[in-house]
C-alpha cells in the first residue's frame, strides 16, 4: 500500500511538472518585504495555485485581462507609492472583470461597496460608477491600502485590513511586527493573505506574455462632454467594443467636473505594422481596388487569413475571427472570447437560440457593409448566412446588395454582389463552368480582356482560363479543397506528394498562405518513394522554437507536437524532432 501511495504521489508530481504549474517556494518577495512560508502553508498555497491554473482556458482568459489592465494598475500604484505587487489583488478580488458584483454587493475591479467607494473619492450614482473604471478604482484601492498601512507600517497587515477592516484584521496581527520587513506566513496567517500569495505565484510568470488577440488598452483623457459613440467614431472603432471596456459610464456624455479616463481598445504593432495593415498582398492587387464595377474579382476568391502562432485567431476582411470547436455553445464561446453574448450575437447575425456550428468562422468585431471582393458564385450547401460569414459582410447588407428578401432562396451558381448593390437593369446572373480537357488554375479570376455575350447581347467579363500546358486530366491525382486547420505539409502527407510539387503545380509563392475553400491540384512529378529517416529528423539549433521549426517545414505547431507526441512546446538545443511521419 505504501508503494502504491508513493507511485500515485510521484505521478501527480509529474503531471504538475508536465503542465508547467508554477511552484510555491519557501521565500516570497512582496513589495519591500520578504515572506517566509511554513511547510504546511506551502502545501496549502500550492493547492490553490493548482486550482487557479487547472483550466487552461479560464487561466488564459485571466492572463489576457491581466495583460490588458496591469499596465494601468502598475502606473497608478507607482504614483500612489503602493507596492506594485498589489496588482495581483485585483485578480483575486474580481478576476479583473469591470462589472463584477459580489454576494455582499461589492462592485468593480477592486470590489468596493458604494459607501466605501465614496470615502476614497469615487463617484457612484445612476450616471457614473467609477468602481468599474480601472484608473479611478485602482487609485481608490491604493488610498484605502495606504490608510491602513499608515497605522501598522506593514503591507501584509494592510492587505488583511482591506478585506476584513482594521477591527476584523487585528486578530491576525502581531504588534511587534509593525514596521518589520520580514514576516513568517503560517497557519495563523489570515486566509486572505495566503490566497493572495497563491494568485501572485500563479500569474507572476505571465506578466510579459503577449495578449492572445494582440490587444492593448490606451488611456484617453480628453473625452469630456463627449459620448462613447462620439469617441468610438473619433477612433474609427465599433461603439459596442468601446462600451465593453468603459462600463463605468452608464449613459450620456462624460462629465466635465473632473478627469475621467476612457479606455480605447487597439491592436499592438507587429514589426512596425498594425495587424490591420499586415493583410495578404492580394488586398493591394489592382484587380481588387474598387475602380469600376467591371474591374472587381469575379466570381469568388477568399482573402487569405492572417493566422497567429496557434492558428486560433485569424483575419477576414480586416476583422478578427475565430474558428469554432466541436463542442462550443453560444455562452461558452462568448465567455472564452471575453465578449458579451449580446455583442457576439449581433456581430455574427445569429439569434440567442441558435446553435454554434462546428469549424465555422465567427467574428469578434462588427462585420462590414461590403467586401473587398466583387462577386461570389453560390456553391452547394451554402446559405446567405454562411456566405456573409465567409466574407465578413453583414447579412442584411448582403441581402440589400442582391435585392433579396427574407423568404427568398438562393440557387446554386447564382452570382452574388459583395461590394455594391446590383443595379435594377442588370438581371440575376448565373455562372456555370465549361468542361475542358485542360485544367484551369486561376479559374476564379476575371480576365481583363475576355468577353462573352450574355442573354441580353451585352458583353460581360467572365473567367480567365489559364492552363497547365499539355498536362492532361489523367495525370491529375485529385483536386483537394482546403479546410480549416490544413497546411501544405498536411496535404502533402495526405496524398504522399512533395510540398515543392504542390507549390509548383498550384503556382503558390514561397510566403503565400492557404485559405479556406482553396482548390489545390494534386500532382507528383516523382515516383512515390519513401523518404529516408535522415531527412525526417530535425536537430534543434540555437534560436529555434516550435513555431519556427513548424513554419520551416510547412507544418502547424499542432501538427509538429502531435508528430513528436509532445504535450508542450519546450525544446532544447540538440533535441531531435520528427518533421515527417515517414
Amino acid at each position: 500500500m505504501r508503494i502504491n501511495f508513493f507511485i500515485i504521489c510521484l505521478l501527480n508530481a509529474l503531471i504538475l511538472l508536465s503542465n508547467d504549474t508554477p511552484r510555491v517556494t519557501r521565500e516570497v518577495e512582496f513589495g519591500n518585504m520578504k515572506l517566509f512560508l511554513s511547510k504546511n502553508v506551502m502545501n496549502e498555497i500550492q493547492k490553490q495555485v493548482n486550482a487557479l491554473t487547472s483550466s487552461p482556458k479560464y487561466y488564459q482568459m485571466k492572463v489576457d485581462r491581466m495583460l490588458l489592465y496591469f499596465p494601468v494598475i502598475e502606473r497608478v500604484l507607482k504614483e500612489e507609492g503602493v507596492p506594485e505587487d498589489f496588482k495581483y489583488l485585483a485578480i483575486q478580488e474580481s478576476g479583473l472583470i469591470s462589472d463584477a458584483v459580489s454576494s455582499a454587493d461589492a462592485v468593480g475591479f477592486w470590489q468596493f461597496k458604494d459607501f466605501t467607494a465614496r470615502e476614497v473619492g469615487l463617484r457612484v450614482d445612476k450616471r457614473i460608477d467609477e468602481r468599474k473604471n480601472i484608473v479611478a478604482s485602482s487609485r481608490g484601492a491604493a488610498k484605502y491600502l495606504k490608510r491602513h498601512n499608515f497605522l501598522v507600517d506593514n503591507w501584509i497587515y494592510a492587505m488583511s485590513a482591506y478585506q476584513a477592516g482594521m477591527g476584523g484584521a487585528r486578530k491576525y496581527m502581531n504588534k511587534s511586527k509593525y514596521g518589520d520587513r520580514k514576516l513568517e506566513i503560517n497557519s495563523s496567517t489570515h486566509w486572505y493573505v495566503k490566497k493572495f500569495i497563491a494568485h501572485k505565484i500563479a500569474f507572476q510568470d505571465r506578466v510579459k506574455d503577449k495578449h492572445s488577440q494582440n490587444l492593448r488598452l490606451t488611456e484617453f483623457n480628453e473625452g469630456a462632454s463627449k459620448t462613447l459613440s462620439q469617441i468610438a467614431k473619433q477612433f474609427d472603432l465599433d461603439v459596442d467594443m468601446v462600451k465593453t471596456y468603459n462600463k463605468w459610464i452608464l449613459y450620456g456624455e462624460i462629465p466635465k467636473n473632473k478627469n475621467y479616463t476612457v479606455l480605447i481598445p487597439t491592436y499592438n504593432k507587429i514589426k512596425n505594422k498594425t495587424i490591420s495593415q499586415i493583410v495578404p498582398e492580394i488586398e493591394n492587387d489592382t484587380h481588387v481596388k474598387k475602380i469600376k464595377i467591371e474591374k472587381k474579382i469575379f466570381p469568388s476568391k477568399m482573402l487569405k487569413a492572417l493566422l497567429d502562432v496557434d492558428s486560433k485567431y485569424l483575419k477576414y476582411n480586416g476583422l478578427t475571427a475565430i474558428i469554432s470547436g466541436n463542442s462550443n455553445n453560444l455562452n461558452s464561446l462568448a465567455a472564452e472570447l471575453e465578449i458579451p453574448t449580446n455583442l457576439f450575437i449581433k456581430y455574427n447575425d445569429i439569434k440567442p437560440k441558435d446553435s454554434i456550428k462546428p469549424n465555422t468562422i465567427y467574428y469578434l468585431e462588427k462585420k462590414k457593409s461590403k467586401s473587398k471582393i466583387g462577386f461570389h458564385v453560390v456553391k452547394k450547401f451554402e446559405t446567405l448566412w454562411s456566405i456573409s460569414q465567409k466574407y465578413a459582410v453583414r447579412l442584411n447588407r448582403l441581402m440589400i446588395m442582391n435585392r433579396i428578401n427574407s423568404n427568398e432562396k438562393i440557387d446554386i451558381n447564382r452570382v452574388l454582389w459583395l461590394n455594391a448593390k446590383r443595379p435594377k437593369k442588370i438581371p440575376i446572373q448565373y455562372y456555370k463552368s465549361e468542361k475542358n480537357d485542360e485544367i484551369a488554375i486561376n479559374k476564379e479570376i476575371i480576365s481583363s480582356n475576355t468577353d462573352i455575350e450574355d442573354r441580353s447581347g451585352k458583353s460581360e467579363k467572365t473567367l480567365h482560363k489559364s492552363t497547365l500546358g499539355k498536362k492532361k486530366i489523367s495525370e491529375i491525382k485529385n483536386i483537394h479543397t482546403v479546410v480549416v486547420g490544413e497546411s501544405l505539409w498536411s496535404i502533402a502527407q495526405k496524398y504522399n506528394v512533395s510540398i515543392n510539387d504542390l507549390k509548383t503545380f498550384n503556382k503558390i509563392n514561397e510566403n503565400e498562405v492557404l485559405y479556406i475553400g482553396q482548390d489545390l491540384y494534386i500532382f507528383s512529378t516523382q515516383k512515390e518513394t519513401p523518404k529516408s529517416k535522415k531527412n525526417n529528423i530535425y536537430t534543434v539549433k540555437e534560436g529555434d522554437s516550435f513555431y519556427s521549426i513548424a513554419n520551416e517545414h510547412n507544418m502547424t505547431v499542432k501538427e509538429l507536437m502531435i508528430l513528436n507526441k509532445r504535450i508542450n512546446d519546450i525544446i532544447f538545443i540538440g533535441d531531435k524532432l520528427k518533421v515527417s511521419p515517414n
